[in-house]
This record gives structure tokens, sequence and C-alpha cells, in this order.
């Protein structure tokens, strides 16, 4: 080989390792670059998130107090609820009538009509008719019209 063949071997050889390193070169930018606006992206994120958690806190935080304002109420309330019924009771004691307590929950099931009608039909002549009667005589004449 020539010293002219060599020195175009070398060139080219110089050319090719320049080459490469110009593709390396670019790529490791990109990547930089790449990299780079991904952190930028996550701590955008992240920081997006931690003011929405800072918000729910202080969601949680005005809940919370909600909640113990109204469960004071609820207490005040229900002492007032107390309170008051014992006055009533009161007042009606010095009127002279014995208080009646009401039943507490749901008031029972009204028969209808028919089945009131019914009811007294099946019923043996004697008081007791007579007095069902009395008591419910509206229902079991609107059953038999």
């Amino acid at each position: 080989m020539t010293i002219e063949q060599k020195l175009a071997a070398a060139e080219a050889l110089v050319a090719s390792a320049s080459a490469e390193r110009d593709d390396l070169r670019a790529t490791v930018e990109k990547l930089t670059v790449g990299s780079a606006s991904e952190v930028e992206a996550l701590k955008i994120e992240a920081a997006v998130k931690d003011a929405k958690v800072i918000d729910l806190e202080c969601s949680i935080a005005a809940s919370v107090k909600q909640v113990e304002e109204l469960t004071a109420k609820v207490a005040e309330l229900s002492a007032v609820q107390i309170s008051a019924s014992a006055e009533a009771a009161a007042i009606v004691a010095k009127v002279g009538v014995a208080a009646v307590d009401l039943p507490q929950g749901d008031s029972p099931v009204r028969a209808t009509d028919s089945e009131i009608a019914q009811e007294y039909a099946s019923m043996p002549f004697g008081k007791e008719r007579t007095e069902f009667l009395k008591k419910n005589r509206s229902a079991i004449f609107k059953a038999t019209k």
C-alpha cells in the first residue's frame, strides 16, 4: 500500500469516526433535552398535585370543623328539646291534667275501611261489637257504600 492509499484510508477512517461522533453527540443532546423536558413536566405535575393535596387538606379541616359545630348544635338543640318537654309537662300539671307520653317511633299501621268492616262483621253480637261500631262507625259505613 502506498502512502497516498494509506492517507486516503486514514482520511476515510477519520471521516467515519467524525460522522459517528456527530451521531453520538446528536443522540446525547436529544436524550438530554428530552429528559430535561420530562423532568420539568414531572416537576410541574408534582407541584400541581401538591397544590391539590393542600387544597384537599384544607377542605378536610373545614369539614371536620363543620362536623364539630353541627355536633355541638345538635347537643344544644337536644338539651332545649328536653327542657321544652319538661316545661310542657309542668304547664299541663298546673292546669290539673295528667300528662300523657306520646308513643315514640313509627305510628301503628291503620287498617283499611274494608278491613275494619270485615272485622266488625266477624264479631259476635254484644257490648264489644257495639263499642267497636261506635269507635269505627265512619270507616264501616264507608266500606259498605
